[in-house]
């Protein structure tokens, strides 16, 4: 019975742990979230009992590669990633079967054996979950939660189970009450970890909120004080006229100049530093522009873009996230620079934010792979990290570059993204 129970909670372990792997390779289902549910329900069903009612080799394999497959198929319509996601988790899951029972016993299909070695096995699963993890979804920024010490919660459970039974110090059901507790113990710890990324996510998710509503409120206002220029233009109107046609019949040209430039400036907003015709954009850096003018002695701006322009959305992160940290950064500086320079022609749209900043603000990572990483000394390193991360997501969806290159005081960020190819 003993053996039974630890067999059910530890395929439940797995079950969870295939769904960590999914999530991993193809990211969370956002619809048919009942369906997916439905569908765990029945591989962890049927896992259960076929495995523990024939202990047979081949139909564990068939019966592992259909529910995972099944699985990865609500997450994907493509055949091959279908295929491949399948495969790859199945073969980290038999690797690690393999691992923990051949290691250790005896092991001949059709035979029973001690589900202790089970736990060892979902453990090993577990260990090479939080490795896949990292490796694909690079988590080794500093500024990011880190899932790579949890992996001694899974070691130090094998290494316990494995002296206790090498040891002979626990009776076959203290094994299991052992094998259980440790089950519990790197559950709770998954748990734990699923939390701290949802809580992380959540308040990146509210920042950007928050600023969104910002951004909307100073558009609003800048539209409400347009409109009541406009009005008092409209109002004074006819005196405008009178004035204008003596002017014309002085031949007074200059005058008339001067007076049309006067209206020009009584209906132009102060808010509004940018005016490309691009709704979207020109709300965004209005109002990171107007905080960085508030806050900074030297801002400067050019923008080219065309008025109509695809992915504003993808942009607007872009510009939020990027121009937030040059403010920051250049606020705790003498000089409080900022420059701006974007274009768009044929369909490449080209960013370069400089500003002024604090050398030793800015910290060096040497990194094999990559080369050199600069990172952020920000007390919220986690809610950095994680705007950092969609700026590069951003950067690899238009096939894009971005080069950083601090030069003396001055930070400088170049971003080249083309537009066109996602559209083809």
């Amino acid at each position: 019975m003993s053996d039974f129970i630890i067999c059910a909670a530890t395929n439940l372990f797995r079950m969870c742990l295939i769904n960590r792997f999914i999530v991993t390779f193809l990211g969370r289902l956002e619809k048919n979230r009942i369906k997916e549910l439905i569908c765990y329900i029945c591989f962890y069903i049927a896992n259960t009992v076929l495995f523990w009612e024939f202990h047979t080799m081949w139909i564990n394999v068939l019966c592992n590669l259909v529910g995972i497959g099944i699985v990865v198929r609500l997450h994907t319509k493509s055949a091959k990633t279908t295929l491949f996601v399948t495969c790859s988790i199945y073969l980290i899951n038999a690797g690690c079967d393999v691992a923990g029972t051949r290691l250790f016993i005896n092991y001949k299909d059709g035979e029973a054996y001690s589900q202790v070695y089970a736990v060892i096995v979902v453990f090993l699963i577990f260990i090479c979950e939080l490795i896949t993890e990292k490796i694909i979804t690079n988590r080794e920024s500093p500024e990011e939660p880190q899932n790579f010490p949890l992996i001694f919660v899974p070691l130090c459970s094998i290494a316990a189970i494995c002296l206790l039974t090498y040891l002979n110090l626990c009776t076959d059901r203290g094994m299991a009450v052992v094998s259980m507790v440790m089950l519990i113990i790197n559950f709770f710890m998954l748990y734990l970890y699923n939390l701290l990324l949802h809580s992380v996510s959540q308040k990146y998710e509210t920042e950007m909120l928050r600023q969104k509503m910002q951004i909307y409120a100073n558009r609003l206002d800048s539209i409400l004080q347009g409109e009541e220029k406009i009005k008092a233009l409209q109002h004074d109107m006819k005196h405008h006229m009178n004035e204008l046609k003596l002017m014309a019949n002085k031949h007074g040209v200059v005058e008339m100049q001067e007076y049309i430039d006067h209206m020009e400036d009584f209906i132009k907003n102060p808010n509004e530093i940018v005016d490309s015709g691009n709704m979207e954009i020109d709300s965004v850096l209005n109002y990171m522009l107007q905080k960085a003018r508030d806050e900074l002695s030297n801002v400067t701006v050019n923008v080219m873009l065309p008025e109509k322009i695809e992915h504003s959305f993808d942009i607007n992160i872009l510009l939020g996230n990027l121009l937030e940290n040059a403010i920051e950064a250049a606020r705790q500086t003498e000089k409080r620079y900022l420059g701006v320079d974007i274009t768009f022609k044929r369909g490449v749209l080209k960013i370069q934010i400089e500003n002024s900043f604090l050398p030793e603000n800015i910290l060096k990572e040497e990194r094999k792979d990559i080369g050199t990483v600069f990172l952020t000394s920000k007390k919220a390193k986690e809610q950095h990290g994680i705007g950092l991360k969609s700026v590069k997501k951003i950067v690899e969806m238009y096939n894009g570059t971005m080069n950083v290159t601090p030069r003396n005081d001055i930070f400088c960020i170049r971003l080249m993204l083309y537009m066109t190819r996602v559209e083809n």
